[in-house]
């Protein structure tokens, strides 16, 4: 992200600054690439998933599809849209934890960061809280009103699948120190252990 120019807001930092009673242990490092493949593959998968769930829950369980020049202009704000929606759930989960988001958006990506560190049960909700939330609405939404179940399955996939990085870091996450706290970077993030007492 750092060769990245945002048309607005400030880059995560680069590097963690020290913390007093503390010690770096780890500097997880997110592949854009493979978060992007990986992202893009999983889109049957997560679409399945969704119409599977919300058939479950009593909505539809078949879809129509039609290409028209509407459906398109539709999908492509849809994706923007959740684009900025996920971001934005990211930020106020840490603004209700107490920390500072800060935004920023240009060519092709936009992000949430944070400049102060967190510990592993707060980064752990700011990091899920756009899936979950998400998720749960969109499901609930195509279970309750089934003539825009297509457009909030649509939703939740273009979201599920942008939350590939979000995945990867709850996985790199929970395998860190149970009191280790967590520093947002420009390419993943900086893990603090508490300094051993001697």
């Amino acid at each position: 992200m750092k060769d990245l120019k945002p048309w607005f807001g400030d880059l995560p930092h680069e590097t963690a600054p020290e913390m007093a009673g503390y010690q770096q242990v780890s500097h997880e490092q997110l592949n854009m690439t493979k978060v992007t493949v990986g992202g893009t593959m999983l889109i049957p998968l997560w679409a399945i998933a969704l119409m599977a769930v919300v058939a479950a829950l009593g909505g539809p369980s078949s879809y129509e599809t039609r290409f028209t020049f509407t459906t398109f202009v539709l999908f492509f704000v849809a994706m923007v849209g959740v684009i900025v929606v996920h971001e934005i759930l990211h930020g106020v989960a840490a603004a209700l934890l107490g920390v500072s988001p800060s935004f920023g958006i240009g060519p092709g990506f936009a992000y949430t960061t944070f400049l102060e560190p967190m510990k592993k049960s707060s980064y752990l909700t700011v990091g899920l809280a756009p899936l979950v939330v998400i998720t749960v609405t969109t499901v609930a939404m195509a279970a309750i009103w089934p003539d825009i179940a297509g457009w909030m399955v649509v939703i939740g996939t273009i979201n599920a699948s942008g939350a590939v990085g979000d995945l990867w870091m709850t996985a790199r996450i929970l395998r860190s120190p149970r009191r280790a706290m967590f520093y947002d970077l420009a390419d993943g993030f900086a893990v603090f252990a508490p300094d051993p007492v001697t």
